[in-house]
């Protein structure tokens, strides 16, 4: 257990585009490398779970993936009011490149599909510090950051058909509406950026 593969770093941050090496217990051979959000596809999956080991570069043994991933626990709620795992992992993974140090991804809302002329996904990510946006593009993805101390208020509206709508109030004059968001996940985006903007964080 104790030849860990050595990978090549990605990036000069280690804690970006990490490549990550699976064992599974019970098996001889590793698997990967993969990305985070790969990982929490498998794991969504059922094909890894919390025991399985990992090993990445900066680490020096093998080590159970919950021990690794104290994120793992936060990524598993982010799933759990029925957003995409897949564009779970790519906020997960674009929002965790420009936070600043210690600071935490609370919840991840996604935008429920709307047709195919709906070219723009957008996510909605909470940390302690910031309220994210994240919309696609086709030259890749977007972020738009707002510290809590800028944000005036933030709404919520029930559209009908289990859908609903964020609204962020920025300053007194601008007023972002986040549209097609499932209502549970609305419910869980206005009652954590009410708890951010008053700092009781829970």
């Amino acid at each position: 257990m104790s030849n860990a593969p050595t990978l090549e770093p990605d990036s000069q941050e280690p804690e970006s585009d990490i490549e990550f090496t699976i064992l599974k217990r019970g098996e001889r051979n590793p698997r990967g490398p993969y990305q985070m959000e790969d990982l929490l596809q498998l794991m969504n999956d059922g094909e890894i779970g919390p025991n399985d080991l990992v090993f990445y570069d900066g680490i020096e043994e093998w080590k159970p993936i919950h021990e690794v991933f104290e994120v793992q626990e936060q990524i598993a709620h982010f799933v759990d009011d029925g957003q995409d795992t897949q564009r779970v992992g790519i906020a997960f993974r674009e929002v965790s490149n420009v936070v600043g140090a210690g600071e935490s991804i609370y919840y991840i809302a996604v935008q429920a599909k709307v047709g195919l002329l709906s070219k723009t996904k957008e996510c909605v990510i909470i940390t302690d510090r910031h309220l994210f946006l994240m919309t696609e593009t086709r030259r890749g993805f977007e972020l738009e950051a707002h510290p809590w101390s800028t944000v005036t208020n933030t709404l919520m509206r029930d559209e009908g058909k289990g859908l609903g709508t964020f609204s962020i109030l920025l300053g007194t004059e601008r007023r972002t509406d986040v549209t097609n968001i499932p209502l549970k996940q609305v419910h869980r985006l206005f009652q954590l950026s009410q708890e951010m903007k008053h700092g009781h964080v829970s």
